[in-house]
């Protein structure tokens, strides 16, 4: 009976503590269980939230980068239409400017204003020869007289020489009347009057005071 106490007792403290054992797997496995579902379902929001971050922050990305291109892409295009006009514009001055020059050219090489030019060399020419006659035959026909003891008189004070209009185009007295015709309707308005006084003064070409008065008519 002693032999069996023990032994009785030492398998009943044996089944109580695999009972104990048994128990506390148990639960452990169920606790771990639950912190497992627990945990998942922490990992699976934790990867949605972070998910849809990822997703919001490339459309955020994606958009900004789509309206910047649409910007450069209206910046080209207004740049590529402004340049395209601004060409346009240039050709069509030269055009102008082409048709204008030629216009002058074909007024100055008609007929009329050859004969018109002709005829103004050949006036100056002539009142040149007059004028050298009329000198020749004054001072052939003046009679000379004795000299004549005079008291001395003061010597009169030079007078200022009238002051030459100043040329309104550099050279223009070698100029001739096509070339500066030519010019005439690239001047403005003032050059153009200063054109005509100088030219109504001086050499009185027709042709260069016809194109100075359209000049100042145009401008006008």
């Amino acid at each position: 009976m002693t032999s069996k106490n023990p032994l009785r007792r030492s398998g009943t403290r044996l089944q109580r503590q695999g009972v104990l054992w048994f128990q506390q797997t148990r639960r452990a496995g169920e606790v771990f269980v639950v912190d497992s579902r627990t945990a998942s379902g922490t990992f699976a929001r934790d990867m949605t939230v972070a998910s849809n971050k990822l997703v919001s922050s490339w459309g955020r990305s994606t958009d900004g980068l789509r309206r910047a291109l649409i910007r450069e892409a209206l910046d080209w295009q207004k740049l590529v239409l402004q340049t395209r006009d601004a060409y346009v514009e240039a050709v069509r001055t030269r055009a102008r400017g082409l048709e204008e020059q030629a216009r002058t050219t074909r007024e100055a090489l008609t007929p009329d204003a050859v004969e018109a030019t002709v005829l103004e060399s050949t006036r100056d020419l002539l009142k040149k020869a007059q004028a050298s006659v009329d000198e020749r035959i004054q001072k052939s026909a003046k009679p000379k007289k004795p000299r004549a003891v005079t008291k001395a008189k003061k010597p009169a004070s030079p007078r200022p020489a009238a002051k030459k209009p100043e040329a309104p185009i550099r050279n223009y007295d070698r100029l001739s009347a096509k070339d500066v015709v030519a010019r005439v309707q690239r001047l403005s308005g003032p050059q153009a009057t200063a054109v005509l006084d100088y030219e109504r003064a001086r050499k009185k070409r027709a042709t260069v005071i016809r194109a100075a008065e359209r000049r100042l008519a145009a401008a006008g």
